[in-house]
């Protein structure tokens, strides 16, 4: 796959869409992830918060096997052939970390 990784630093940074500029982790809000149409995946280290049926369809896994064998979620996203940008940041629990994908234009 062809990727390219933005480090954020902060586990409680707001995350927006490089394309449309839609908050799409927005942690003022009850339901504070808010994809748009330019979001592939919001994933964990433990599981996957959101994700887009066409990028589901180009991972190795789907999402239910990646759960149901405790694969690595990182591997599973970089085993996509759709190209993306992924912002990982701290997820403030050990060494955890959350993944945003947004597909490149």
């Amino acid at each position: 796959m062809s990727f390219k990784i933005i480090h954020l630093n902060n586990a409680h940074d707001m995350v927006s869409c490089p394309y449309c500029e839609h908050i799409v982790l927005d942690w003022s809000q009850e339901q504070y992830i808010q994809p748009c149409e330019h979001t592939a995946f919001i994933a964990l280290d433990l599981g996957f918060e959101f994700v887009s049926d066409i990028f589901e369809d180009k991972m190795k896994y789907s999402v239910d096997e990646i759960h149901d064998q405790s694969l690595n979620v990182f591997e599973a996203i970089c085993s996509s052939k759709i190209p993306v940008t992924i912002y990982d940041m701290p997820l403030g629990v050990e060494n955890y970390k959350r993944y945003i994908g947004f597909y490149n234009d």
